[in-house]
């Protein structure tokens, strides 16, 4: 069942937001496993928020574990939070 995956970091900046975004996504023409959508923007309450859309919580935990936290570990990045929302229906066309 494909998941919404919302992270959100208060003390993120887009600049910090690129960085990792160019380690784990190198080439947005070949996105992970399971990736459906990916979308990022300045968080209303502070910092940067990225919403992903995944074929399955499974798809988004294996590259969170092989992909994200190291990457994040090698910047030293601040904490962010993660919700993991099972979708009921979905539409990207």
């Amino acid at each position: 069942m494909a998941v919404l995956v919302y992270n959100r970091g208060a003390d993120w900046t887009q600049e910090l937001y690129q960085a990792m975004h160019d380690r784990v996504l190198p080439d947005p023409a070949n996105p992970p496993a399971g990736l459906l959508a990916h979308i990022a923007s300045p968080s209303d309450r502070g910092g940067w928020q990225v919403i992903d859309v995944w074929e399955s919580e499974a798809d988004f935990q294996r590259f969170a574990e092989e992909t994200i936290t190291p990457a994040a570990k090698d910047l030293g990045a601040p904490p962010f939070e993660t919700k993991v929302i099972q979708i009921y229906n979905h539409l990207i066309p």
